[in-house]
């Protein structure tokens, strides 16, 4: 399952890197090569596209300065950001051409190959299902040996094709993974095509599994009855038994978990309620990776009442975590207001209400509501855990960094500085101190008085201030102005990216 995310979803891998991580995590490209070896077409008037930035003229500046990076990732990386996040259709596919066309010519190691699934996901984005599987060799009577779609899959019955990705899994899939595919296809069928329930549930052949099937529409219906039929199934488990038959709280909590799964899949509030009050709390580790599954779904679907509903039953021990930053990007695009409320509730949460609150304060500052993630951030107390703690050992350091750079480009400095007045955490001045000389500094280098050379770990904050002003010419100079191409190119990307969002918003 694993080789395959890395097959089919390779770009993804790419973009990350290119419009996520902190720019300081990139170490310094070598000089350009007097030839570059994958020169990329482009047409940009440089002086008027920083004069009056668009992210048509942006995107273009990316990919020129993609051209003096020798290694040819910054290409890579810009287009497929583009093809990610460029928000009309059209110029997608004209990306997806200029990409092609690119790779047909470049001595980039191992781009031709690469074209593939990044094509296979374009057009999957775009519908044509048929036209990925083709991509990928997987139309074939006998498909070549690379490794199983099952991302792919589950991203056409994601699409609402669930009798397709369904007939799909028999001829693609290896036998001991099809009926886990099976049950995500039932979940998925419940929450977006109701229709094609029976159908899913009817393909799973495993005996084990299709007693989760059974509790997950239990789930969905409400069925009340159903832990009375856990139970009894549960103290059925005999040792000497094939795994999992035998082992009783194996069988109870996975159907447990299928059971509020399907209500979550069905959205039926009272059913979750009402399954919660039966299932035991969670207190293992086990209870922990169901918990953290359940609690990225709510996130990221902005579920604020039914993180209220579980937050009373997670009563973990202090040593175990929950895991919720994975599969929760959607989150990000969730309205301000939503947002808000999920930090809220995740003070019924107890003990992970921390990483919940502050995952909703990142997302905030993410889609541009700086004023209300810092609100929250007030109004949730953490800023009196920033000053409890150890700055550079928890999360919470990092996320008062990320916030702070965002109310700095915002301001205004009187609404910082009543911020910064309240931080006692001798790290959270000291950033503080940091982020003051340096965005003195970038306003220096937009002016055109660079002097020596910023580090890598600087122009990120520089960048991420910039970026926070939400003034496009601002943010376009401060990347311009970067020395090292591919440092430049991911600047260039993520302005582009952020003038998108903007538009969308």
């Amino acid at each position: 399952m694993m080789s395959v995310r890395l097959k089919i979803l390779s770009s993804v891998l790419i973009l990350t890197c290119a419009a996520a991580a902190p720019l300081a995590a990139q170490a310094p490209a070598p000089a350009p090569a007097p030839s570059a070896p994958h020169a990329i077409e482009v047409d940009v008037d440089r002086q008027a596209c920083l004069a009056a930035p668009t992210p048509a003229c942006v995107a273009e500046l990316a990919l020129g300065a993609a051209r003096e990076e020798p290694e040819g990732w910054a290409g890579t990386a810009a287009f497929e950001a583009f093809l990610q996040n460029d928000p009309d259709p059209a110029a997608r596919e004209r990306w997806m051409q200029r990409y092609e066309a690119w790779a047909r010519v470049a001595t980039v190691d191992g781009l031709k190959e690469r074209i593939i699934p990044v094509r296979a996901e374009h057009l999957a984005r775009k519908g044509d299902f048929a036209g990925a599987y083709r991509e990928l060799g997987l139309d074939k009577a006998q498909p070549d040996g690379i490794s199983e779609p099952s991302v792919l899959i589950l991203d056409e019955a994601r699409a609402g094709r669930i009798a397709d990705a369904l007939s799909r899994i028999d001829r693609l899939v290896e036998t001991d993974s099809r009926d886990d595919l099976r049950i995500e296809i039932l979940e998925l069928a419940l929450a977006r095509a109701p229709e094609h329930a029976d159908a899913a549930e009817n393909a799973i052949k495993d005996r084990y599994s299709r007693r989760l099937a059974q509790a997950l529409r239990a789930g969905a219906r409400g069925d009340a009855a159903i832990a009375r039929s856990i139970d009894e199934w549960a103290r059925g488990a005999r040792e000497g038994q094939p795994a999992p038959f035998d082992d009783r709280d194996t069988a109870r909590r996975e159907s447990w978990d299928m059971v509020l799964r399907g209500a979550v899949a069905a959205r039926n509030l009272d059913g979750f309620r009402s399954a919660l009050a039966l299932r035991a709390p969670f207190t293992t580790p086990a209870d922990a990776e169901s918990a953290s599954r359940l609690l990225r779904v709510l996130m990221r679907e902005g579920r604020a009442d039914w993180l209220r509903a579980l937050g009373p039953v997670l009563k973990l021990p202090p040593e175990e975590t929950v895991a919720i930053d994975e599969d929760i990007g959607p989150m990000r695009t969730l309205p301000a207001a939503q947002l808000v409320a999920v930090a809220q509730a995740a003070e019924a949460t107890g003990p992970v209400r921390g990483a919940i609150t502050d995952t909703a304060i990142e997302m905030l500052v993410a889609r541009g509501a700086v004023d209300e993630a810092r609100e929250t951030f007030i109004a949730l107390g953490r800023i009196e855990e920033l000053n409890r703690v150890t700055f550079d050992q928890e999360r919470i350091g990092i996320v008062f960094e990320t916030l702070w750079r965002a109310v700095v480009g915002r301001g205004p400095k009187e609404v910082a500085d009543a911020l910064a007045a309240r931080i006692t955490s001798q790290g959270g001045k000291d950033y503080i101190a940091r982020v003051e000389r340096l965005a003195a500094r970038m306003r220096e280098i937009a002016a055109g008085n660079k002097g020596e050379e910023p580090a890598d770990d600087e122009w990120a904050i520089m960048l991420d201030i910039a970026i926070a002003s939400g003034d496009p010419a601002l943010m376009t100079k401060v990347a311009d102005a970067m020395k090292d191409a591919g440092l430049r190119s991911t600047a260039f990307v993520q302005v582009a990216r952020n003038m998108w969002e903007r538009a969308a918003r």
